[in-house]
This record gives structure tokens, C-alpha cells and sequence, in this order.
């Protein structure tokens, strides 16, 4: 009954989405892939489908997929999102090794000639993209799909809940749920997820594979203003001349999470300094600057692993904030500002464990710096704090990882011929 309304409605409202589609540039790239998508071309035997639905989502599927082949036999992956450019973006950073797709359009028979053209091992869908049909399609093969990161949003909970009964029909088809807290396990649990098939395993958006030598490296004598947004320029500028002219041995970077407001940032420091951009630095002349702007890509995190403490914006002006474990990952304390509504559950964890200071004014943020980098004591006990949580997060990916195996196992019932945990993880 379900399945006959869902695709009378989804097949009334195909040539819509088409139309509109053609007159959207964004849709318009994807748009014919999602309705011709085959892996016929790239043919993966035994593959571990991860679907990622957006940039986000697609840096969780590169460290599941990292984690999964350093840690499991599960080495063969395909990989498939809603849009052009994640998919370009994975293409690029994968290369050939791990074919990307854009996701068919949720119709059964699209569905089924995708499945049709390889060999799944399981679907794996991170965070919460119900498609009915490529659920119900994929399990009616035998495949266990698997829901990892799962969560369901303050703002969508209220809809979901209205299609209670209608979504319970697909999460029924849905092995196993690894849910990011307690909350996301109840709002699963109240639009028909069955409680038994939903672990809590923590949220794995932060996690990073550590080097193997996971030693820390020397720290200099640098501050790092990491992400900063345009509207929090003018708070955080005045504090970095204020540090500059107190502080003179000290070495400051400032990263905007925009490139162009390189010129900008430039352009409002005083002439009296020695301000530098990134990309224009030759080695060892740093020590003849003050200030560095970071015009580069890619940069940032091998600038705190250096610095003694590190500044993580997006958070003094209302953008809901940036990820603040980055420099955790080096024993860097961090220092954020009040507007963390996106990150809140982070922001929570690091300032209960004391790895970082949130502050609610430039006035604050001068005082915070000032006091930490004051008291070597106080670094040490903050550093340690951060390699403690980054610890945790490693935690959160293995119990994932353990989620997936074990439905895997329970839905093939062939757990010889896969292989566990390799005992380096144990």
C-alpha cells in the first residue's frame, strides 16, 4: 500500500522536478547522471556502497573509508551523492581507486538498474537520507543497509513524525542505525525505527585518522586566528594589533575561512608591521614578519600544529560556528567565541574537559590569550585535555565500524569470510 503511494506520487512529481531541474544550473549538471546512473562501467565485486549526500557527509564517507581499510578487510568501495560538485570533489580526491555516482533519482527501476550493474556488500547511508525506493530496493536484494551518524534535526523532527507510519514501513527494512546521541535515538525510535536495531555510537563528523607516530611537535611561538569570518574582522583585528604591540616576539596568522579577504585583511593591519601573505613566504622568513595572511588552501591544520594556541572562528559573529577539535588534534588549546549553534555538542565537550575557553567579547578574547600563553602549565593541562577528546573521537569510529561488521554478519551470517577488527586496532 505504502510503496504504491510513494511512487504514484514521486512519478507525478518527476516531470516537475525535471523542468525545474533544466532551468537550475545545479540540479541541470547531476541532473541526467541521476537519471541514467549505472555502475555497469565500473563494476566493484563485494563493494561497500557508502552513500554521502553533500560535502559533509562526503568527509565522514573518506574517513569511514580510510578507517575501514586500515582496520578491516573491507577494502572495495563505491560511493554516491545528490550533487555535482561533491561528486567532482570526491572524484578528485579519490581519483580512480573509489568510483563516485551521483545517486539515482528515487525510482524503483532507476534504483534497480544501478543495483543491477554490481556487487554490494552493504549500503551504508551516513546521517538520515530516507529514500524509500533505494531502501526498499536494496534490501529486497539481500543488502543490509545501514544508517551510521544517524540523526534527525531539530528542524525536520516535527515532519518526520507526521509520516510517522509511513517512514516506519521503510526504517523496517533498515539493519541497524548507529545514532550520534541519545536524542537522535528517541526521535528515531518515534517515527517507527525499532529501538533493538539503534546503537548510540557518537558522532564521527570530527573524527581524523591520527598519524601513526601520534607524537606532538615542538610548539613555536605562534597564535593562529583560524576561519575567521568577514563580520568578525573588526573585533578580531583591533585584538591582534593589541597582541602584536604587547607581545612583539610572538608570530600571529590570520586565516580566513574566504580567500579574498586576504586584500581585506591586509588592507586594515597597520603599515608599521610586517605583514605577509602565505603564499608569497620563502622559507625561514617568518622570522622577519609579524603577521602572516593565509591566502592558501589545505594549510591551516599544519599551522596548529605549530601554534601555542589557536583562535577557531565562524564564532564572535553569528555564523554558528567552525569545527574547534582541529587544533585539538596537536595538543593546541582553543579559544572560541559564543555563536558555536552548529557545533554546540563540541563546544560542550571541550570546554567540560578544559581544552579550550569560550569568550564572549574581543575584550575577552585579548584577556584569554594573554592568560593562557602566561602559564606553560596551563598550555600543558589544555593540550593534554584536547589529546584526550581526539582520543574519544577514535572511540566514536570504531564502535561505528563495529556496527557496520556486526550487520553485515547478521544479515549474510558469513563472518569467516570477511574477517574482523586486524589486531593492530585492538
Amino acid at each position: 500500500m505504502w510503496k504504491i503511494i510513494y511512487n504514484l506520487l514521486a512519478h507525478c512529481a518527476l516531470p516537475v522536478f525535471v523542468i525545474y531541474g533544466l532551468t537550475q544550473k545545479k540540479i541541470r549538471r547531476n541532473l541526467f547522471e541521476r537519471l541514467l546512473a549505472t555502475t555497469k562501467k565500473s563494476y566493484v565485486e563485494q563493494a561497500m556502497w557508502i552513500h554521502a549526500a553533500s560535502v559533509g557527509e562526503a568527509a565522514i564517507a573518506e574517513n569511514l573509508v580510510a578507517y575501514l581499510r586500515q582496520y578491516t578487510d573491507l577494502q572495495r568501495f563505491i560511493i554516491t551523492t545528490n550533487t555535482y560538485y561533491t561528486k567532482d570533489m570526491l572524484r578528485a580526491r579519490l581519483g580512480h581507486d573509489i568510483p563516485v555516482f551521483a545517486l539515482p533519482l528515487d525510482l524503483s527501476y532507476l534504483i534497480n538498474r544501478f543495483i543491477a550493474t554490481s556487487d554490494f556488500k552493504a549500503l551504508v547511508i551516513i546521517e538520515t537520507e530516507i529514500w524509500p525506493n533505494l531502501i526498499w530496493q536494496v534490501r529486497k536484494r539481500h543488502i543490509p543497509v545501514i544508517i551510521v551518524n544517524g540523526r534527525i534535526s531539530d528542524r525536520t523532527i516535527a515532519t518526520y513524525r507526521r509520516f510517522s507510519s509511513f517512514l516506519a514501513h521503510v526504517l523496517n527494512h533498515v539493519e541497524h542505525v548507529a545514532a550520534q546521541s541519545s536524542i537522535h535515538k528517541d526521535r528515531f525510535v518515534s517515527i517507527g525505527m525499532n529501538p533493538q536495531k539503534i546503537t548510540i555510537t557518537g558522532n564521527i563528523k570530527y573524527y581524523r585518522m591520527l598519524k601513526k607516530n601520534n607524537t606532538i611537535t615542538p610548539k613555536e611561538n605562534i597564535i593562529t586566528f583560524g576561519s575567521i569570518k568577514e563580520k568578525e574582522l573588526e573585533i578580531i583585528l583591533p585584538v591582534i594589533i593589541s597582541l602584536k604591540n604587547d607581545l612583539q616576539d610572538i608570530l600571529i596568522y590570520i586565516a580566513p575561512r574566504e580567500i579574498h579577504l586576504s586584500a581585506i585583511i591586509e588592507d586594515r593591519l597597520p603599515k608599521s608591521f610586517n605583514v605577509a601573505r602565505l603564499s608569497a613566504m620563502k622559507k625561514r622568513v617568518k622570522e622577519e614578519v609579524d603577521i602572516v595572511v593565509v591566502d592558501t588552501m589545505g594549510d591551516l591544520m599544519g599551522i596548529y600544529e605549530k601554534s601555542k594556541l589557536a583562535f577557531v572562528g565562524g564564532s564572535l559573529a553569528p555564523y554558528g560556528g567552525q569545527n574547534i577539535l582541529e587544533p585539538l588534534f596537536f595538543a593546541t588549546p582553543v579559544i572560541f567565541g559564543p555563536h558555536m549553534e552548529n557545533f554546540k555538542d563540541i563546544a560542550d565537550m571541550v570546554l567540560s574537559h578544559k581544552a579550550g575557553i569560550m569568550v564572549q567579547s574581543g575584550d575577552d578574547l585579548y584577556t584569554g590569550i594573554k592568560s593562557i600563553l602566561s602559564d606553560d602549565s596551563i598550555q600543558k593541562e589544555m593540550g593534554n585535555a584536547g589529546k584526550t577528546i581526539i582520543q574519544q573521537q577514535q572511540n566514536v569510529m570504531k564502535r561505528t565500524v563495529d556496527v557496520i561488521l556486526k550487520a553485515i554478519d547478521m544479515s549474510d551470517g558469513r563472518r569467516e569470510n570477511r574477517g574482523g577488527l586486524d589486531q593492530r586496532e585492538k
